[in-house]
């Protein structure tokens, strides 16, 4: 009778273990230049002359990290195990600027490394919130993000741009909230251009 209860056991264990196990899949995210975005053929404003580094970007600590940030109340967020950006947000974002500002052709050139030569330009990209709001059943993107232009020869800060932009997401859709993010920092790396293009 021992060995009959002790055999059942053993069988209950493995059955609650065989039913409470799932497949947990883990989805990542990344920013990318939207393909309406992307400019086909030679652009009609010649680039600045000279040569633009792109610094490191620097993230607030509460969002640097692989996992996407949900805010869900003034001061209240949450970080989701399954949902991660497939790369960490400042590597992702550095090269989304590098890919678009050449895609722009802004500069005459933005080396993909660091040079010998000292650059002419250094860009600098601060992100204060890259986060997901949740708030009475919507969704929302929420992105704060400034740019400094540097001319190095004088270490002078010649054009910055600071944006915070919460746009509304239809539907709880991390895909369509990494591409929701990468229009916000396009459309404002496009309105830092512009200040950029009009200096004297």
């Amino acid at each position: 009778m021992r060995t009959f209860i002790l055999t059942f056991a053993g069988f209950l264990l493995l059955l609650t273990s065989c039913i409470s196990e799932r497949n947990v899949i883990r989805k990542y995210y990344t920013l990318e230049i939207p393909e309406e975005r992307i400019i086909v053929g030679s652009d009609t404003i010649p680039p600045l002359p000279g040569k633009c580094e792109i610094g490191q970007v620097n993230i607030n600590p509460v969002y640097d990290r692989s996992q996407i940030v949900n805010r869900n109340d003034s001061h209240e967020i949450t970080y989701y195990m399954y949902h991660q950006w497939a790369v960490r947000p400042d590597e992702a974002i550095r090269e989304l600027l590098r890919g678009y500002l050449k895609n722009i052709n802004l500069f005459e050139d933005i080396p993909s490394g660091y040079s010998r030569s000292i650059p002419d330009y250094s860009l600098e990209t601060l992100v204060d919130k890259i986060e997901i709001i949740e708030k009475n059943k919507s969704f929302s993107a929420h992105v704060k993000i400034e740019f400094v232009l540097l001319m190095n020869k004088n270490d002078s800060i010649l054009v910055s741009h600071l944006a915070d932009k919460t746009e509304p997401l239809g539907t709880k859709n991390l895909n369509l909230f990494a591409g929701e993010v990468s229009k916000i920092i396009c459309g404002e790396l496009d309105v830092f251009a512009g200040l950029i293009r009009g200096i004297d």
